[in-house]
């Protein structure tokens, strides 16, 4: 049976790899085509699903390791994100690990023994690990040791304080009280994203991020965009408005063919589509770290909403082919130029 299984790396989020190194049985016979078989079970509305993975033993004797977080997230990736405040969905799982083999008279052996982890569960499920979705930049990868505990679920800097204006509502998700581990997760909440209304003018702290609230006479200036940021949790900025719109209507001429008289012809048709505008936008002045934020963060979003006459449009962000990060020679505070590109078709103004 095998022998071992350690959880050698990862942390809740699934969006980074959680491996485990499991110690395979050593077979009497030398085996063939043996292989260590790992099922992800994890809970799904109360109904257990698995998901399973397998590694080879190239050699007998030794360890293999496998990487389980591309399970977890098929399970999160269903999940539809919307633009309003909510608690955010988590995965409630555990490991089954066991060998498979070809004997010596060509029969298939499985399951060979099994391990689990972190144990095998009992009816309630509380002994299971839970992850939610998103992931840790490869930096902050390469900063940590074979794991990494979460604790804020944003990477806005506080260098300077974020524009807003009086009659937004600013939404945020609070971070963990305390540092949450993979190991410690069988006690996991998930987290959730709330809002707060803007009242008032000037400098001012919602939880941790500090705002500058501008007059609501600059509200018709400005639009806010709700996005899902990297942690899988929902986050708005408010930004200068469009100085561009633009569309890249794409055509395609046919013809109808018909039976034509003397006076009555064969004609042209045509296909459009692309019905859709793109609206160039241009954040405030910027420092080097908001600047790095724009850029890896925001922009990599995969869900966004911009707000048009009171309604929620999905939109994709989008960069330009190159942007220049910093140039030393430019002593000015930093702006970040960005498309929006409008998810749906015709016009949002008419």
């Amino acid at each position: 049976m095998a022998k071992n299984i350690l959880l050698t790396s990862g942390s809740i989020l699934a969006g980074n790899p959680i491996t485990f190194t499991i110690s395979p049985s050593v077979p009497t016979n030398t085996p063939s085509f043996h292989r260590v078989v790992v099922e992800v079970v994890f809970d799904n509305d109360g109904s257990y699903d698995t998901i399973q993975l397998n590694e080879p033993v190239t050699k007998e004797g030794t360890d293999v390791s496998i990487d389980v977080s591309s399970a977890l997230r098929s399970a999160l990736d269903s999940y539809e994100y919307t633009t309003e405040p909510t608690t955010y969905p988590f995965v409630s799982w555990y490991v089954r690990a066991y060998d498979e083999y070809m004997d010596s008279n060509g029969d298939i052996q499985t399951p060979v023994g099994e391990v689990f982890y972190p144990q095998k569960p009992d009816k309630t499920g509380n002994t299971n690990l839970r992850c939610i979705a998103g992931a840790f930049s490869d930096m902050v990868r390469l900063q940590s040791g074979p794991s990494k505990g979460v604790v804020s679920l944003t990477r806005k800097p506080n260098t300077l304080p974020q524009p807003v204006v009086v009659g937004d509502t600013f939404i945020y998700t609070p971070p963990y009280e305390t540092e949450q581990l993979l190991s410690n997760s069988p006690t996991l909440v998930p987290p959730t994203s709330v809002s707060k209304k803007i009242t008032q003018e000037g400098l001012q702290n919602v939880g941790t991020h500090q705002l500058y609230a501008l007059p609501a006479t600059e509200a018709s200036n400005r639009y806010t965009i709700r996005f899902i940021n990297l942690f899988g949790v929902l986050e708005s900025v408010s930004l200068p408005k469009a100085y561009s719109r633009k569309m890249a209507l794409t055509t395609q001429s046919y013809i109808v063919a018909k039976q034509e008289t003397f006076n009555s012809f064969s004609r042209a048709s045509v296909t459009k589509q692309n019905d859709q505008e793109t609206w160039n936008l241009t954040t405030d002045p910027l420092d080097e770290k908001w600047l790095d934020w724009y850029l890896h963060e925001f922009s990599m979003s995969k869900h966004a909403w911009i707000l048009v006459k009171g309604i929620w449009i999905p939109c994709t962000i989008l960069l330009e082919d190159e942007t220049t990060i910093k140039d030393d020679t430019n002593t000015n505070m930093y702006a970040l130029s960005f498309k929006v590109v409008i998810d749906i078709n015709g016009s949002l103004l008419i």
